[in-house]
């Protein structure tokens, strides 16, 4: 800190052991010391603004350095002009769409799901939800919920009971070989958001039931094991 002048409301203190002399202001200070008083501009460091239109004597008078007339005298160009022809963007046709009730599905194979039972990660004794695939991270990211596919099926040895959102037929077949049971249910934003982070709520929300009509008749479908399929009900009435 010896190096080092403090320099307040004018006056320059500085230690009594490093009484250097000080530079003048514009001077270059040599070696690591640093002094306010001596900072200056340096000139090819910025640019003077150029003002238009402040009379004939400034060079930028008048139009302004534009010219006379013409397109760009009178307004920008855009850089995708195409100087009047049919531009690209119209000349090539749409192709496809976008599905804005589409949902967002993680997708979880069979295949990984016995990977993470043989590594102890999930516990195959107990039932298995989307809670248990996120703190595993089975799955990450689950926005809209957890579709269960069957790839890797050949390896799959392990029964299990897993709630999800949606699974294909080929999965309920292979779990359910095996003496293990699979569950589709739905979630909204809110009781997903609920199920995933339960540690956001003092009071955890009520489920809401779907009111679409095709998200009635698929968890309705007791061939996809649908938590609201007659098959569900008298198994839990039982």
């Amino acid at each position: 800190m010896s190096s080092i002048l403090y320099s307040t409301r004018r006056r320059i203190f500085a230690p009594a052991y490093s009484m250097l002399p000080l530079p003048l202001a514009g001077q270059v200070v040599s070696g690591k010391r640093t002094v306010m008083s001596a900072l200056s501009n340096v000139p090819t460091a910025y640019r003077k603004a150029k003002r238009v239109g402040r009379g004939p004597s400034s060079g930028k008078g008048k139009t302004s350095g534009r010219g006379m007339n013409g397109q760009k005298q009178k307004e920008s160009v855009h850089p995708w002009f195409e100087g009047g022809q049919t531009p690209l963007h119209k000349t090539l046709p749409k192709i496809g769409f976008t599905n804005n009730f589409a949902q967002d599905m993680i997708k979880l194979n069979l295949g990984r799901l016995q990977e993470w039972i043989d590594k102890g990660r999930l516990n195959p004794s107990q039932p298995i939800t989307m809670k248990h695939l996120l703190d595993s991270r089975a799955c990450r990211g689950i926005k809209d919920g957890v579709k269960l596919l069957a790839d890797g099926k050949e390896n799959f040895k392990t029964p299990i009971n897993i709630t999800v959102s949606r699974a294909s037929r080929e999965a309920i077949k292979c779990i359910e070989e095996l003496g293990g049971t699979v569950t589709t249910k739905y979630y909204n934003r809110l009781a997903l958001r609920s199920l995933l982070h339960p540690e956001y709520f003092t009071v955890r929300p009520l489920e809401a039931r779907p009111i679409k009509r095709r998200e009635i008749e698929y968890y309705k479908n007791p061939e996809v094991r649908g938590y609201l399929s007659d098959s569900k009900f008298k198994a839990q009435s039982v």
